[in-house]
């Protein structure tokens, strides 16, 4: 007989299935009344009135508790967790999953045939979810419908097993989140103290300092790193609405500090009474606890404009990512003068290594190589220079740097010194502002410097801005100090690579007869001799002694465990009932303590994985005394879609037809070319609406202000307005960090009203984003685009060489924009 699903049967019945459906609901909505008013009678019944009456009452609730199913199994992470899961199978991100895809949530945990009977068809599926309350309008199941089912499942199979089964975190989001900010917090907070004790030690000497040397995080960070904190965190806020999240913080610690002052007051002869290490009066400072909390409370996430909240993450991203190198290599150093300590690399070992040198020659080829001499090239390459004092000189960079980045603007042939002057100036502007404290923080930072300057061989003009760095961060220096025997050049011997391309930047994104696949030709070359056998001895010991800690590690893990299992085995004889009771946790990482095993396992598999990787490189080097690499593709297409490998790397929205039809490059850099200038106009229309507004309100309050002095005697007028010269000195001079003696102001200098804040807050915010957009209007009427990027370390120097790269002949104008305004500033116009 063939199977015939519910729907089959009652439409060869003849029976109206809508009907019947409406049927069926009002049955189930007449037998849920009558639940609840059994419910009901229950809860306003007399109750038993004797002994054994109570004793049977008892006995009844009891057995009532065990058959019935208490409203939650699960508590409110795991509540967060089951709509992770239910988020990981809405596949079309409506908020609902279909019957398919909590088919697919079966299979993917293993049990394919739970609840066979109910999951037989989509019509009993719905039925099931119906009676659960967790179906939506459209028949799908609702984040709420999966936490019901969850919690029926719970006692069956656990929530956690079901999570790594789809290999997911067992962590909640929030808990997620809070350990992020917390590390990101802990992190900022111990590179200011490690800029303390620099400044201590410099100012006391190393020996003395060493007493007052701090090396754990002091649970406070200062309230101008807030942009880069919470960009750590992966937020991004402009100035104007961190003022207000911090507003708002602060005005939560003042409540708080309020409610503690007011229950020592009513508790004064208790011993209870606890000191907060949150001081709510230091306003400089942001204290991690309550900041954190602040952090998972319910605030208000502000949206920023996608311009320029790509502009404060690339600032945030810039500074970290320079704060990691120099850690990076500083660890690397210490290292180093470990292995030098135990006289592992000696002049003596490593002397006779440097003559074995190896040679790397690599191609790359994406077209016809005779046709990549007309566009875009680039060339890195390293040189020596003779003297690194003569070069620094030269390069017009201060004294005292022995490391220096030097990024240079290609001047145009027509630009006035003038207009030369200007972009100078608003550069300078806008590092000092927004780069100026961040990058004093990196480790041994010297300086900043822009200016302009004309190239000694070729005469051209740049604008020029460097970063500079103390002598300690020279190379040169470094291997000196370490005393190994050889120089930079003896372990780098030649370095050249060099990329060229038939199209410039103007004919790839400003001309629509270009079709990528046809007219696109690319040609890469690279040269490499190095010391071959001294790279592979210092690689080899570096990977030595990290199998030197793991096997520490492995060994300091087993005697815990020994341990552990000692006192185990003792609580099991002293409890045999209850084993696990009074069970004493040794070993264990705080910032582990929500992680589970097999996470951790999974962390180990990976450090595996990356030792192994460098295990085979360093055999590869060892093993390879010459190597040449040429890789040839027929165009474009060829490469990106040509291979399976490369195309799996490649994102969803990057098609073949993009690099097959005529201008597409040109159409889609026009349609993100208008969505920016439309930004930046925004961004100008919006300061001009906001101006206004704040002038019709500052006007609305000097009328006021003129009515009320109107009414006072010359006397009063005289106070008012020296009360008013005492709140805007006291303003300027904690702006400038000066603090002033309370009893000079008295009760004359009130703080700030909300308004006056929030004006004060939007005129700053205001005068950045005009700063901005002025500077890049200054460096496109003044440059090109840019010319050379050049890392010089001591006497040695990598330089970059571009041409073709004339990015401001592609991008929008906005000189317009401003008008005759253009140039001038708020403090040049009074």
């Amino acid at each position: 007989m063939k199977h015939e699903s519910i729907d089959q049967r009652v439409r060869n019945m003849g029976f109206d299935e809508t009907k019947l459906m409406n049927r069926r609901a009002t049955l189930i909505s007449l037998l849920r009344s009558l639940q609840k008013s059994l419910e009901q009678n229950d809860q306003i019944s007399d109750g038993p009135k004797s002994l054994a009456e109570t004793k049977a009452y008892d006995q009844e609730a009891g057995i009532k508790a065990m058959v019935r199913k208490p409203v939650s199994t699960i508590s409110h992470r795991g509540v967060q967790l089951a709509e992770e899961v239910h988020a990981k199978f809405d596949h079309g991100g409506r908020g609902s999953i279909s019957f398919k895809e909590f088919r697919g949530y079966l299979a993917a945990i293993g049990r394919p045939h739970e609840h066979k009977d109910m999951m037989e068809n989509e019509e009993s599926w719905q039925l099931f979810f119906d009676d659960l309350g967790g179906l939506d309008e459209e028949g799908r199941v609702t984040p709420y419908g999966m936490v019901k089912y969850r919690e029926l499942m719970e006692e069956e199979h656990g929530l956690e097993m079901d999570l790594l089964k789809l290999k997911m975190s067992v962590v909640p989001k929030d808990l997620t989140q809070w350990l992020t900010n917390k590390a990101c917090f802990d992190m900022v907070d111990f590179e200011d103290v490690v800029e303390e004790n620099k400044k201590l030690a410099r100012r006391l000497g190393k020996k003395k300092a060493e007493k007052e040397l701090k090396w754990e995080p002091l649970g406070k960070v200062g309230v101008d790193a807030l942009q880069q904190l919470m960009g750590d965190i992966g937020e991004t806020y402009t100035y104007e609405q961190l003022q207000v999240m911090l507003y708002v913080h602060q005005s939560f610690l003042d409540t708080m500090e309020q409610l503690r002052a007011r229950f020592a007051r009513r508790n004064e002869f208790s011993t209870d009474i606890q000191k907060s290490v949150i001081d709510a009066s230091n306003k400089t400072v942001l204290w991690r606890d309550g900041f954190l909390a602040f952090l998972m409370a319910r605030r208000e996430r502000p949206a920023v404009d996608k311009f320029e909240k790509f502009m404060i993450r690339s600032k945030t991203k810039m500074i970290r990512g320079m704060r990691e190198l120099g850690k990076l290599a500083g660890r690397v150093r210490k290292d180093v003068e470990k292995l030098v300590d135990r006289e592992i690399l000696t002049p003596r070992i490593l002397g006779g290594l440097k003559a074995d040198v190896g040679e790397f020659n690599g191609i790359f080829t994406i077209g016809d190589n005779e046709e990549v001499d007309e566009g875009m090239s680039a060339r890195l390459e390293f040189k020596t220079v003779e003297r690194a004092a003569t070069e620094f000189a030269a390069m017009k960079l201060p004294r005292g740097c022995g490391t220096a980045i030097v990024l240079d603007f290609l001047a145009r042939s027509d630009a006035s010194p003038r207009e030369q002057k200007e972009a100078v100036r608003r550069v300078s502007s806008l590092m000092k502002e927004h780069f100026d404290r961040d990058l004093s923080k990196l480790p041994l930072f010297h300086s900043w410097k822009v200016y302009s300057h004309k190239g000694a061989e070729d005469g051209i003009d740049v604008i020029r801005l460097s970063l500079c760095f103390d002598r300690a961060s020279s190379i040169d220096y470094v291997l000196r100090e370490l005393d190994m025997g050889f120089s930079f050049v003896d372990l780098l011997t030649e370095f050249n690579a060099e990329v060229r391309c038939s199209l410039n930047i103007t004919d790839l994104l400003d001309s629509k007869r270009v079709t990528l696949e046809k007219d696109f030709h690319f040609q890469a070359n690279t040269k490499l001799i190095y010391a071959r056998a001294l790279a592979v001895k210092i690689l080899d010991e570096f990977l030595l002694k990290a199998e030197e800690e793991k096997r520490f590690e492995e060994t300091l893990q087993a005697e815990i465990d020994t341990m552990q299992g000692a006192y185990d085995k003792r609580t099991e004889i002293s409890h045999p009932v209850h084993p696990e009771y009074g069970r004493i946790r040794i070993g264990v990482d705080v910032s582990n303590d929500t992680v589970t095993g097999k996470q951790l396992e999974t962390q180990k598999l990976a450090k595996e994985r990356k030792r192994r990787t460098m295990w085979r490189f360093v055999n590869f080097l060892r093993g390879a005394k010459s190597a040449a690499c040429e890789l040839t593709f027929k165009n474009i297409v060829d490469f990106l879609f040509g291979s399976k490998l490369v195309r799996s790397y490649l994102p969803e929205w990057v098609q073949q037809s993009f690099f097959e039809e005529q201008g597409s490059s040109t159409v889609a850099w026009r349609k993100y070319s208008k969505l920016l200038r439309a930004h930046m106009l925004g961004m100008i229309e919006e300061v001009s609406r906001n101006e206004e507004q704040l002038k019709r309100e500052k006007e609305l309050e000097e009328q006021k202000e003129a009515e009320k002095l109107g009414g006072m005697s010359e006397l009063q007028r005289r106070r008012e307005q020296l009360a008013k010269d005492k709140k805007v000195l006291a303003l300027k001079l904690e702006s400038l960090g000066i603090k002033m003696d309370p009893n000079l102001l008295k009760k004359e200098v009130k703080e700030l009203s909300p308004a006056e804040m929030r004006r004060s807050w939007w005129k700053t915010q205001s005068k950045s984003r005009m700063a901005f957009l002025k500077m890049y209007i200054a460096l496109q009427q003044c440059c090109i685009g840019v010319q050379a990027v050049t890392v010089l370390s001591g006497t040695n120097k990598f330089e970059l060489s571009l041409q073709g790269f004339d990015i401001f002949e592609i991008l929008p104008e906005l000189e317009d924009a401003f008008g005759e305004d253009f140039g001038k500033d708020e403090d040049e116009d009074g």
